[in-house]
């Protein structure tokens, strides 16, 4: 691995542990900044990973991912990998002394991501799950806000995150053996905002879903959290439904929503606070990639081998990956390794 001049922003050289859709946008986000390079992608299709590779004007194009672990010069490892394959090849990275990102969810249940985490620890390597939302500046100012009593005492928070696929049997979204459905896909963001916001972890976690049972995994869910201080959450997630993407904070003199909670960018990342005095329209612009500034929260906290809140530390995943648990137990989604345990 490269070694790096103390007190110096870190330039990581990227690896991108698969090809797909996501893996694209990653590397759309590292081209647009000189602080940030991808320098080889592993597919277990050479061809793929060629392809993807020359699309993205990358170095090397490998047709396994142990190649790509074996690669000295990649610093830092972007896992896309489908759900099921999230915790094996963050172990692996590991392992490999590499710095790991992994997309969420990071792992399916708490037995592997505890398993990921002492591997981490073990290999002395930054690890972090990929809420890029999260890394986005307009959270920081949020907190702020809440911190002061802008709305008063927190009490209530709504979000939502849906979309309609249509019927498509091989999206690996349908696919129970990967860890697919709505929950895990995109109900995993509310959950993560909701966590973010109470600044605690759920004593009540309930979810009803609609199960397909073509596939075995939920294609319609909607949940509810307590908290500790009182707060309560709830959300609807799924992919055969288009809802609205909101997240709404509610306090006792106010309200403050988030005009684009999960992919915001300079144009659209604005706070809209309601209290006595009338509303406000906070914009918060920031001239940064959404994916670059991710991969540019890993080097910035390297050195502590995670990043802090409002990003994902370790404890933060997981608070995240038991509340999933338990809102699947709800819903009586197990995944296979689970069964008799």
């Amino acid at each position: 691995m490269h070694t790096f001049q103390e007190g110096t922003m870190k330039h990581l050289q990227w690896g991108l542990l698969a090809a797909g859709n996501i893996a694209g946008r990653f590397a759309r986000g590292l081209s647009s900044t000189d602080e940030a390079t991808a320098v080889a992608v592993a597919s277990r299709s050479l061809d793929k990973a060629q392809a993807f590779a020359k699309e993205h004007s990358i170095e090397r194009a490998y047709g396994s991912y142990e190649e790509l672990l074996a690669d000295p010069d990649v610093d830092a490892v972007y896992i896309s990998t489908p759900n099921d394959g999230h915790a094996l090849w963050s172990i692996r990275c590991a392992e490999a002394g590499k710095h790991i990102l992994c997309e969420k969810p990071v792992t399916l249940n708490e037995a592997e991501l505890v398993a990921v985490v002492d591997a981490v620890r073990k290999s002395d390597v930054f690890f972090m799950e990929a809420f890029m939302y999260r890394c986005h500046p307009q959270w920081k100012r949020l907190l702020e806000l809440l911190a002061v009593g802008t709305i008063g005492e927190v009490r209530l928070l709504e979000s939502s995150f849906s979309f309609n696929m249509g019927y498509q049997p091989l999206n690996i979204r349908n696919s129970y053996a990967m860890g697919g459905g709505g929950l895990m896909d995109v109900g995993v963001y509310c959950v993560s905002f909701s966590r973010l916001i109470a600044g605690e972890e759920p004593v009540d976690c309930k979810a009803v879903g609609s199960i397909s049972p073509e596939f075995g995994v939920d294609e319609l869910a909607a949940g509810v959290l307590r908290f500790p201080s009182g707060i309560c959450a709830h959300f609807p997630c799924g992919t055969r439904c288009g809802v609205p993407s909101q997240a709404v904070i509610y306090g006792t003199e106010g309200s403050i929503s988030v005009a684009s909670p999960w992919f915001p960018d300079d144009s659209s990342a604005k706070l809209i606070v309601n209290e006595g005095s009338g509303t406000e329209v906070i914009d918060i612009t920031y001239g940064r990639d959404l994916y670059a500034n991710e991969a540019l929260t890993v080097a910035e906290h390297l050195d502590a081998r995670q990043a802090p809140r409002p990003a994902m530390s370790w404890d933060d995943s997981l608070g995240q990956v038991r509340t999933i648990d338990a809102l699947r137990a709800s819903m009586g989604l197990v995944w296979e390794c689970e069964k008799g345990q």
